[in-house]
């Protein structure tokens, strides 16, 4: 039996069909390659969005609530709720050509995507839009840069035009719907955005004048998420009214009650910016379980958290900010979401924790989880010398020179070996340019000699980047050795080279014993860094080295209120208490912080949702084996598991994963990880397909025709009616520890097998 892809009539995305019968492969969009992505489970009317109204040409209640719902969702850049709502509407109502302008809305940062579906909108427009809708659609399909072979280039005068084209298409919407605050908000937002498009933002109180207007007629509108972008880098007291209203303009997005954090970390209050950041933790957190995702697939997720352990250094909550990192590491990692290289939680997470290792001297910790789960060394040359050399220094700072020596030895010969290469690069390029004169001159002809197959080789420019990430490195380690050897003058130096963090040089010099210039580095700090408890902490320390007790008093008796949160037992604060026992104060020195007037309504944390992330608990389900014998998931409790859901014998890429995976069974099985496959078909199609198939299949098959198993781990298009491919880990306890749910079976089986050790082995 050959594999082919499945065909069928071509319907509408979301229900309609269509005359068009091609063909179209399992899994895909009967709508077109825009329709692939994004969202395809059904939406539900969720709460905590902002009422926003906006007239529609739509009959249909349903269509037009969750069109609205959509809206909302924009406004708080909760791109994939606000583009599964729209999708929910234009199911309700197929002919409403608006709700894709919305999906196209909701690609913000895919303008490929938007492309193809502001053009579905186009097409429907004419279809009974009114001509409000229209000026929506019209503005959008004209700010939108065109793709394809014969698409004019979009170079930057052109991107400021079509930013330019826009403001004047949203204003036009405004001249013909003078009260449409929906029009203004966008046109806020779309001024602020082009600012980065080459279009000056002449005035942000132009702009602030237009979002008073909204606010007149609407005080809770979610436009308050646009005055702090306005004012942000400009003037952060002035959006100060709408960080005290953002989040509860909108509760159930993440997002906007991440945004006052921009505001107060500006103005030096990171204890009301943690706080936000953390709301925001929680809200994404119990939407994440809600909506059955995993958690980098949330726009600004792993942002906001490396954003929250960031403050939480500020204010000195080390292990709150210690555990944050280490919770980000822990997620599970996706090829299109977050890996090492990508920006997400993973990245984020290893670069924070080292962060609040190194910054608050948690040298023993991170000799402890060097190597291990949260930090392990990497594939990646960099980012392990990177931590390499932060080992280094911690051997250094703990008194084991010679460990931290031979550290040290490991990196330079890595330098030498870089070095060496680029000799031998300029060795090969200067031969060849010696054999290319040789042939011009006649003297050496290699006519009708083979050539040789290139070799793919690291590029001098790689290996130039490689050892310019590299000595910094290594004179960070050689810094700490100076200064166990107590050598004030090589740390400068090398502090330098290093570009190393001020604090870290100035406690560094202090104890290579020049004391006075860590002072000075300290007290500019302290300037620098207002509001942050470790520059006044050092500087109170210092201050007591250098014989100035009562000035180190003082500076203590400040520290007590802005170290009201901090965690007072970690080793750069604990040094303090000899000092906190000279001020006359004993046990807990720390000063309980009254909450600020502006800060609005603020309800409890934990009615947000969990601090951390967890996984969701595996649906159980009921199914068949191929010779018809009913099985049940809980047969396969208690053991990790791999499940896959494929589309049938008749779908070629779903064999294909099956044929990826089958010569890795044997090693899922050794990471005591069983694999099996759930099909759409029968048991009878089933045994067929098993028998006539051209190669064999090692993975236990199970049967399901009523597509129930696919429906409750939503490899199910709600929009489209039909099955959608799934990979799925779950652990012992029946948790779903990562999956993937798409239009194409997911492939990177040696990706899979290490993703799956290493979540499976989470301390």
């Amino acid at each position: 039996m050959e594999s082919s892809s499945n065909s069928r009539p071509h319907e509408g995305a979301h229900g309609d069909v269509n005359a068009d019968d091609r063909a179209t492969d399992a899994g895909h969009s009967f709508h077109g390659e825009a329709f692939n992505e994004g969202p395809r489970q059904r939406a539900v009317k969720a709460s905590g969005m902002a009422k926003i109204h906006f007239p529609t040409s739509t009959q249909s209640d349903e269509a037009q609530q969750f069109f609205e719902q959509g809206v909302a969702q924009l406004h708080g850049f909760l791109y994939l709720e606000a583009e599964r709502s729209f999708r929910q509407a234009a199911k309700a109502d197929p002919e409403l050509a608006i709700a894709y302008w919305g999906m196209a809305m909701a690609n913000a940062n895919n303008p490929k995507r938007a492309r193809g579906l502001i053009d579905e909108a186009e097409q429907k427009k004419d279809k009974g839009a009114d001509k409000r809708e229209k000026l929506y659609i019209e503005a959008h399909a004209r700010y939108l840069p065109k793709f394809g072979d014969d698409a004019p280039e979009d170079d930057v005068d052109a991107k400021r035009k079509r930013a330019e084209r826009y403001i004047a298409d949203l204003e036009k919407l405004l001249h013909e719907y003078p009260e449409d605050i929906e029009a203004k908000a966008f046109l806020v937002l779309r001024i602020w955005l082009s600012d980065r498009e080459g279009v000056k933002l002449a005035s942000r109180h132009a702009v602030n004048a237009l979002l008073s207007e909204i606010f007149a007629v609407d005080p809770m509108h979610p436009a308050h998420h646009y005055r702090i972008h306005l004012w942000d880098s400009a003037h952060p007291k002035s959006a100060l009214e709408s960080s005290a209203k953002c989040g509860p303009s909108m509760p159930g997005v993440a997002h906007m009650w991440h945004m006052p954090g921009h505001i107060y970390s500006k103005l030096h209050r990171y204890a009301d910016a943690a706080w936000q950041q953390e709301a925001s933790a929680r809200v994404d957190h119990a939407h994440i379980a809600q909506a059955g995702l995993i958690p980098d697939q949330i726009h600004n997720f792993a942002h906001n958290n490396e954003w929250l352990i960031r403050n939480l250094l500020f204010i000195g909550r080390i292990n709150d900010a210690v555990d944050q990192a280490k919770n980000l590491v822990s997620l599970p990692q996706h090829p299109r979401y977050n890996t090492l290289k990508k920006r997400g939680s993973y990245k984020y997470g290893r670069e924070r924790l080292l962060q609040s290792f190194t910054e608050y001297g948690l040298w023993d910790e991170l000799i402890q989880h060097s190597g291990g789960f949260y930090l392990p060394f990497t594939s990646d040359a960099v980012q392990e010398e990177e931590l390499l050399g932060w080992l280094a220094v911690a051997h250094f700072r703990t008194g084991k020179a010679g460990r931290g020596a031979k550290t040290l030895r490991t990196l330079i010969r890595r330098r030498i070996a870089l070095e060496t290469q680029l000799l031998d690069l300029a060795d090969k390029s200067a031969a060849k340019n010696s054999k290319a004169d040789k042939q011009e001159s006649g003297s050496d002809d290699d006519s009708g000699k083979e050539a040789e197959p290139a070799e793919k080789a690291v590029t001098a420019e790689e290996l130039r980047s490689h050892l310019k990430a590299l000595r910094p490195i290594i004179a960070r380690a050689s810094a700490a050795g100076a200064t166990h050897r107590k050598e004030p003058e090589k740390v400068k130096t090398l502090a330098e080279k290093a570009k190393l963090d001020a604090l870290i040089k100035a406690q560094w010099l202090a104890d290579a014993g020049d004391v006075e210039s860590a002072l000075e580095i300290t007290k500019s700090e302290r300037k620098k860094r207002e509001g942050q408890v470790r520059p006044v902490a050092i500087l109170v320390d210092l201050l007591w080295r250098n014989g100035e007790k009562d000035e180190a008093k003082k500076q203590f008796e400040t520290l007590r209120t802005l170290a009201a949160d901090a965690d007072i037992d970690t080793p750069m604060l604990n040094r303090l208490r000899h000092i906190a026992k000279f001020a006359g104060v004993q046990g807990d020195w720390r000063i309980k912080r009254e909450p600020a007037k502006d800060l609005g309504e603020r309800p409890p944390l934990e009615s947000l949702g969990p601090f951390r992330w967890e996984p969701n608990q595996a649906s159980s389900w009921e199914a068949k084996l191929p010779d018809g014998t009913p099985t049940h998931s809980k047969e396969l409790s208690g053991r990790p598991r791999l499940v896959v859901f494929y589309l049938g014998f008749g779908c070629l890429h779903c064999m294909e994963q099956l044929h990826a995976l089958s010569p890795k069974l044997e090693a899922f099985q050794e990471a005591g990880i069983e694999i099996i496959a759930i099909s759409t078909e029968d048991s009878e199609t089933l045994t067929t397909g098993i028998d006539d198939f051209d190669k064999p299949i090692s993975i236990p098959l199970i049967a399901d025709p009523e597509h129930a198993v696919f429906k409750s781990y939503r490899c199910w298009d709600d929009f489209e009616d039909q099955p959608l491919h799934g990979t799925f880990l779950i652990d012992s306890n029946d948790r779903v520890r990562w999956q993937d749910i798409g239009y194409e079976p997911f492939m990177d089986v040696d990706f899979l097998l290490e993703e799956s050790q290493r979540l499976l082995t989470l301390p």
